[in-house]
């Protein structure tokens, strides 16, 4: 019997191929290399009815393994195609040229700019937005800009017409508008951030009428999962109105170029390229004092501060990394496969000719994917069959833990078909409800795989959600608990505990991880949720009853007395 990877695995997502395409949840293909290689021998096929950005195909190939990738979603199953499929670096390279040759003139005038040192020609590399708000005591409007103190958070603002104080988020908001600007000047070699001037005004007022092109016009509204009212303060009634109208026109520009390309790799390598900015270049990436902070993935929130950038200088910098990409990795054609369909009808893949599986299903409520791609999907004119879509959703009707089982049952049923006898897959899940948790438990043994061990898996690198449970303790888990499944009946995931020697079980392993941490993100209740999850489940323990907040203070318990030992305060 193939031996059991049990040791916890840790990765990083500050890497250049993570960063070519962003998604809403990647596990680092360095992090799957390890499953690829201790499961698979070379030459062997790996499926992953759940692909994602197609990770484990970039995992694939970096292994000399073969990947078998399917995705509900036209999103997913974009990028998925475009990471693992070859693409001729130069070629690319040249195809890149042709569109720039064809839209720079177009583009660039958008984001023309004096220098105010030298007075030359400059190009404005980003704009900073700011909500305006109306003040609840005078209705006087207040841009949120002026309340920000460097370094903390903008929570209160104080009307400059009536001097009083109020909470930014008890506030309407009434309009927005540019606040500073950030230049480029090949003259001076440098940057500069100066508030907005008439000049630079100027050029914030097209209209949507002066879209030169096609573009998504696909409305959103209460209907989606993650509409808010937010949204339609800020006058977000379709999927273009998340655009500048400037980004929106240089979209246009860039799509309709990307459109005449006549070689369908390239095309679809360019549209890689496209699809890879429109989250950067739209009113959802934040701003921050230090550094931008990205959007904030698993939602369509927009931040009261913003920043409006540079499509073409976001373009240019993006097919940079493509074409770097295209010429490093070992891609070789027919390795991995793509297809786009439910995890429930894998008809294309043979009764067992998979000989191990490797995936990171949906997390219930967690991430809503077909309301997170909606931006890439508009502009791909392909969407997410809703219906099919396994999560617990508040406002799609039939869309509770129920259906949420159902659906993971009847997708871990098709794994287990497509799965080789001896062979084994590993699931990587997250989720800090205990009832989730139990949902994917009761749907793996529904289908008939059994659980064989439990690890974790951390990516050093957090993701915005992982930094704010980190910094402030919030119920969200910063690492996966990692399942190791087989179709023979080895253990039944359904064991009854007695409590006493679950909490002994997770007080081991708490006191375990907390004592050799490296780092405090290792110590986090973010990061120890899942390895208290992954201790009971290892010895074929319930998980029932362990919530976020029990884990937490046992941690808290556990952490006091060993840090004090390690500061020789204690005995």
């Amino acid at each position: 019997m193939t031996t059991i990877l049990a040791r916890p695995v840790r990765a990083s997502r500050a890497t250049p191929i993570y960063g070519v395409h962003a998604y809403h949840t990647k596990v680092p293909p360095e992090a799957i290399v390890p499953y690829l290689e201790h499961y698979l021998r070379p030459g062997g096929v790996c499926l992953d009815p759940f692909a994602g950005s197609g990770m484990t195909g970039v995992a694939a190939a970096l292994s000399g393994r073969r990947a078998i990738l399917n995705d509900l979603s036209p999103a997913a199953t974009h990028i998925a195609f475009n990471y693992t499929t070859p693409c001729d670096a130069s070629a690319f390279a040249t195809s890149v040229q042709t569109l720039l040759n064809w839209s720079d003139p177009q583009i660039a005038p958008l984001y023309a700019a004096s220098c105010p040192t030298c007075g030359g020609s400059a190009t404005t590399e980003y704009v900073v937005w700011s909500d305006v708000r109306a003040c609840p005591h005078c209705k006087s409007a207040v841009t949120v800009w002026d309340g920000f103190t460097r370094g903390g958070a903008v929570r209160a603002l104080r009307c400059p017409s009536c001097a009083r104080e109020f909470d930014k988020n008890a506030a309407r908001v009434i309009g927005e508008r540019p606040v500073e600007v950030n230049l480029r000047c090949e003259r001076c070699s440098g940057r500069a951030a100066i508030a907005v001037r008439p000049e630079d005004l100027a050029l914030t007022t097209q209209r949507r009428s002066d879209v030169p092109y096609w573009y998504p016009q696909v409305p959103f509204g209460p209907d989606w999962e993650m509409w808010r009212g937010g949204h339609r303060e800020l006058g977000i009634t379709e999927v273009a109105d998340f655009w500048s109208n400037r980004n929106l026109i240089a979209l246009s520009v860039l799509f309709e170029g990307v459109r005449r390309e006549r070689d369908e790799r390239l095309r679809s390598a360019l549209l890689f390229a496209f699809t890879a900015i429109v989250n950067r270049a739209s009113r959802r990436y934040q701003w921050n004092a230090k550094r931008p902070t990205n959007v904030l993935g698993g939602t369509l929130y927009i931040a009261s501060l913003r920043y409006e950038f540079n499509v073409l200088s976001l373009f240019r910098r993006k097919v940079r990394a493509i074409t770097n990409y295209y010429r490093s990795v070992p891609l070789a054609q027919g390795v991995v496969t793509v297809t786009q369909g439910s995890a429930t009808d894998l008809r294309h893949v043979a009764d067992r000719s998979v000989d191990y599986c490797f995936t990171d299903p949906p997390f219930g409520a967690n991430i809503y994917y077909a309301d997170a791609s909606l931006m890439w999907e508009s502009w791909l004119g392909s969407f997410t069959d809703r219906s099919l879509e396994a999560v617990v959703s508040r406002r799609r009707a039939g869309k509770g833990l129920v259906d949420y089982q159902d659906l993971m049952s009847r997708s871990f049923a098709e794994m287990k078909r497509c799965l080789r006898a001896d062979g084994l897959a590993t699931v990587v899940f997250q989720n800090t409800d205990e009832t989730v948790w139990r949902a994917i438990q009761d749907a793996a043994l529904d289908a008939g795989l059994h659980l064989l061990a439990a690890s974790t898996l951390h990516k050093s690198q957090p993701s915005f959600k992982g930094v704010k449970a980190i910094q402030a303790g919030e119920r969200v888990a910063a690492s996966d608990v990692v399942l190791t499944l087989s179709p023979s009946p080895r253990r039944d995931l359904r064991a009854v505990t007695v409590a006493p020697e679950a909490e002994h079980v997770v007080r081991e392993a708490l006191a375990s991880e907390i004592l050799s941490a490296s780092t405090t993100r290792l110590r986090s209740p973010a990061h120890l949720y899942a390895v208290a999850i992954s201790a009971l489940l290892d010895v074929g323990l319930d998980t029932t009853g362990w919530t976020f907040e029990r884990v937490r203070e046992l941690a808290g318990g556990i952490a006091h007395p060993i840090d004090q030992l390690s500061l020789g305060l204690g005995r």
